[in-house]
């Protein structure tokens, strides 16, 4: 399939089928591999020679099978190492029995119930949300359409953006207005000043949502982020929504390894408390623990049985590293 932007088709599958990585196929144009006996797709880019699978098959279940050996069969006749990233473990041990050599226990998916207030579990986020009420803090959500409302919430992510200090790892871009289907958008205001926002992106898979954004103007007043975050969780929780993701972040150390032998584990792991340490991989999941999130593993899966100079350098440039 020729590489091109999402189109409708592929934003409706994602909004039924996908998953929290398979949103990453907004932020660039595609590969969208197909076959005629599935409505699915897989959308995928590719990087030094290989294949970069976003998240799961975006598909009915009962056509995973199909699409997959369909998708190896022509990765092998194009020459392609093909690497899932960011996958439950439902499917990582499927497809590893099946058409993976190596799976490697390298991210989490943070899950929020919106039924559970975090706010009963911490009095310091409490405290801390109730000062934000106090100093005028106020939630809204955005109805499209309003370009000053758009422009002003695009500013305030190209300058939350700047304002990131250190090395980081990211997969998206600030495209909060790409679409608008299957999307929300809430944004915090102090006064008549718009201060920071969330987006969400339907996830009817999971009957719930991704929380693709949280950004906060560098000059907002202390704990609105928080407000905004509890806020959301709590409109949430009137409409009996029981799922949030915030997607994936990366392990402090590596888990479950299979398919390397001992050596290239080894050297694997130590490398990876390296990369850990260098990003602050642990620090940086510091402020999304204190909403109580439920810590689910998630997989990278490597068809072919080595991992190369070629497959490093094709991750590093998906998740676009930043050093």
């Amino acid at each position: 399939m020729d590489i091109h932007e999402v189109n409708e088709k592929e934003k409706k599958l994602f909004i039924r089928y996908g998953s929290a990585a398979s949103e990453a196929m907004f932020d660039f144009p595609c590969h969208f591999f197909r076959i005629p006996s599935c409505q699915g797709v897989i959308a995928y880019r590719i990087e030094y020679g290989c294949a970069i699978v976003f998240g799961e098959p975006i598909c009915p279940p009962r056509e995973t099978s199909m699409l997959v050996e369909a998708f190896h069969y022509h990765c092998q006749e194009e020459n392609l190492n093909i690497i899932y990233i960011i996958v439950s473990e439902k499917f990582a041990k499927w497809a590893k029995s099946s058409y993976c050599n190596i799976l490697i226990e390298a991210c989490s998916e943070l899950i929020f119930d919106p039924e559970i207030d975090p706010c009963l579990a911490s009095n310091r986020l409490r405290h801390r949300v109730e000062k934000a009420s106090k100093r005028g803090l106020t939630v809204h959500e955005y109805i499209p359409f309003d370009a000053e409302i758009e422009d002003t919430l695009k500013h305030i992510g190209v300058k939350w953006h700047k304002a990131i200090k250190g090395p980081h790892i990211y997969l998206g871009h600030l495209n909060f207005f790409e679409s608008y289907m299957g999307k929300r958008w809430f944004y915090a205001k102090e006064g008549e000043k718009i201060t920071g926002m969330i987006m969400l992106s339907r996830v009817e898979a999971s009957h719930g949502w991704l929380l693709k954004f949280l950004t906060t103007s560098p000059d907002a007043s202390p704990a609105t982020s928080e407000f905004l975050m509890t806020s959301v969780l709590e409109i949430l929780r009137k409409e009996n929504c029981r799922f949030l993701s915030k997607g994936t972040a990366p392990a402090n150390f590596l888990g479950e390894v299979s398919g390397l032998g001992y050596i290239s584990m080894h050297i694997l792991s130590t490398l990876y408390k390296v990369i850990s340490k260098i990003f602050k991989f642990e620090k940086r999941k510091e402020y999304w623990l204190r909403y109580g999130p439920k810590v689910v593993p998630s997989y990278l899966l490597f068809h072919r049985p080595h991992i190369g100079l070629n497959e490093i350098r094709a991750l590093m440039k998906v998740f676009k590293t930043m050093i």
